[in-house]
C-alpha cells in the first residue's frame, strides 16, 4: 500500500539549549551530533531504509529518533519496559498494531503485518479490546531486543502518529515527538492547542522529558534540527 504524502511541518527550529533545564539539554557540537547519526545509519542503515520505505517516513527522520533514545545503543529495557534502539514498550506496539486502522485509515501495509505476524506469533491474537496478558507482553519484549523489529515498530509508530496529527496543511513533527516520547493517548488533549515547539517547550502541561525531548530533536544542533535545516 502507499500512505497519502504527509508534509511534515517543523515550528521554529533552532531554538537554543538551556543548560541545565531539561534532561536532554546538554548541548552538543553540530559534529558530535553529526557523528551519532552517521554511525547510527553506518550499522544500522539497512533496517533503517527498509522500513522507512514500507512505512514512507525519512531515514533521516528514524536515524534522529534512534539518536534521541539510545544514540544507537541497543540498550536493554528500562524501569518503564522501553526497549532498545527506538526504545518501545510493549504496549506501545499492541496500541499501535490494534489502532493502526482506527488512526490511518486503511490496513496495516502487508509486509509490516506479515513480519510482525512472524516475529511475535502471538499478534494474531490482538485484539483492541483486551489489555496484553503477560505471554504476549514477554513475547514483544524479546522481540524488541532484535534491532529490525525494534526499527520496523518504532517506525510504524511514527507512521501513526503522522497520520494522528496530520491536517490539511501536514503533520507538525514537534507534536509527533511529543506522543512518542508520552503516548498518543496521554499526549492528543495536551498538544491541541500548542502548534510551535517553544510553545511546548514552556509549558509545564509538558512532562520534563518530553520538554527536553524536543530540545535534543529540535534545539540548536538537535539531532533533526540539524537535518531540517538544511533541506
Amino acid at each position: 500500500m502507499s500512505f497519502t504524502k504527509v508534509k511534515i511541518k517543523v515550528p521554529d527550529v533552532n531554538r537554543t539549549y538551556v543548560s541545565g533545564s531539561y534532561n536532554y539539554s546538554k548541548p552538543e557540537t553540530i559534529k558530535a551530533n553529526t557523528d551519532v547519526m552517521n554511525n547510527i545509519y553506518r550499522t544500522y542503515g539497512n533496517f533503517i531504509a527498509k522500513w522507512g520505505k514500507v512505512f514512507d517516513v525519512d531515514d533521516s527522520i528514524i536515524t534522529g529518533f534512534i539518536a534521541t533514545e539510545s544514540g544507537g545503543v541497543n540498550v536493554s529495557k528500562n524501569k518503564y519496559d522501553a526497549v532498545g534502539l527506538m526504545q518501545v514498550t510493549p504496549d506501545a506496539v499492541w496500541e499501535m498494531i490494534t489502532k493502526w486502522e482506527k488512526i490511518v485509515g486503511s490496513p496495516l501495509p502487508k509486509v509490516a503485518k506479515d513480519y510482525f505476524n512472524k516475529t511475535i506469533p502471538l499478534s494474531k491474537t490482538f485484539d483492541a479490546n483486551v489489555l496484553p496478558s503477560n505471554a504476549v507482553t514477554t513475547q514483544i519484549l524479546v522481540a524488541l531486543k532484535t534491532p529490525e523489529f525494534n526499527i520496523a515498530v518504532g517506525t510504524g509508530i511514527i507512521r501513526w502518529l503522522l497520520e494522528a496529527f496530520k491536517d490539511n496543511t501536514g503533520a507538525n513533527i514537534n507534536k509527533v515527538m511529543v506522543s512518542y516520547n508520552s503516548g498518543y493517548y496521554a499526549s492528543k488533549s495536551k498538544v491541541k492547542n500548542s502548534q510551535t515547539t517553544e510553545q511546548m517547550v514552556n509549558n509545564k502541561i509538558f512532562n520534563i522529558e518530553s520538554r527536553g525531548y524536543l530540545l535534543k530533536m529540535l534545539g540548536k544542533n538537535g539531532f533533526l534540527e540539524l537535518w531540517f535545516k538544511n533541506k
